[in-house]
């Protein structure tokens, strides 16, 4: 089995990297590069994620790019993450998810990213920005949504509003406590490979499309079913529920008032990068008309 993954690795060198690269010889040369795949081969996850960040922080090449896609890709068949960094968290940081979203609409295609933080201290930002120090977006919000009083513990959501899916990369991830006690990490987003999609069948009616194997290290991919309601001058949710395994096809919801709804189908695929967790949600809406009748 390890000699199959050493060929494939190889392969991947020589067949992903650009004409231009393929003169390079790869191992007699020693370069961040080499270095993260010799770490790749050698099952050395963090320190070939070590060296894919310096890539990114010195390779200016775009053809490059889906190569360290490629990489990233193949270093999550091991443990889906939790090895490319085994450093813990502070003790003030209980955990940290990172969520793109895109969000598909009749006429309109929407984009996000959330970053959700767990925190027992008081907190004063969170900030992403691509490297080398180019900010997501300046429409971003920072809210606490719920909180402990007697824990001090608290759920932050930073939420970034984008006019475009983000790209791969690297991105610096800070943030700031309101005692100015501060945390940081390096966060490396790829081009992830979508293993199941939802799309609408029918008017009431969505199924999930089947692309790829599942990596039987993640999670499995999690299906979230929304109502949304106009209540007070904008949406708010009147039903939700998420489902692991054995997805619905429609809304297991009955008696609803006879109006127009929102009805919001999600698919959200998980991986680690050490402790931090990593999320791309892929979402379709539409409105749900209910008549008298039903």
């Amino acid at each position: 089995m390890m000699q199959k993954s050493r060929l494939l690795l190889v392969g991947i060198a020589f067949v992903t990297i650009p004409t231009k690269a393929q003169n390079v010889e790869w191992f007699d040369q020693i370069t961040p590069l080499t270095q993260a795949h010799q770490n790749l081969l050698n099952n050395n996850l963090e320190a070939m994620f070590n060296s894919l960040v310096e890539v990114w922080q010195l390779e200016h090449n775009k053809n490059i790019q889906s190569h360290l896609n490629e990489l990233l890709l193949q270093s999550l068949t091991v443990d889906c993450g939790k090895s490319l960094d085994k450093k813990p968290l502070p003790e003030w940081l209980k955990s940290i998810t990172i969520n793109r979203q895109e969000i598909q609409s009749p006429g309109r295609d929407a984009f996000h990213v959330d970053i959700e933080v767990d925190a027992e201290k008081p907190l004063a930002d969170i900030r992403l920005a691509q490297w080398v120090d180019k900010s997501l977006s300046t429409d971003s919000l920072l809210t606490t949504t719920s909180s402990d009083s007697v824990t001090g513990k608290a759920h932050y959501l930073k939420r970034y509003n984008l006019n475009s899916k983000v790209t791969m990369g690297l991105y610096r991830l800070d943030i700031t406590a309101k005692d100015q006690q501060s945390w940081s990490a390096w966060i490396v987003l790829g081009e992830p490979k979508a293993k199941q999609i939802v799309r609408w069948a029918s008017k009431d009616q969505w199924q999930i499309e089947k692309k790829a194997l599942l990596n039987p290290y993640c999670p499995l991919p999690e299906l979230n079913v929304s109502l949304y309601d106009y209540i007070d001058g904008k949406y708010s949710e009147i039903w939700s529920q998420r489902y692991e395994s054995e997805y619905p096809n429609e809304l297991e919801i009955t008696n609803l008032a006879a109006d127009r709804y929102v009805l919001a189908v999600s698919m959200t695929q998980q991986r680690w990068q050490g402790p931090i967790i990593i999320e791309q949600s892929q979402v379709i809406s539409k409105t749900y008309d209910v008549s008298v009748d039903e």
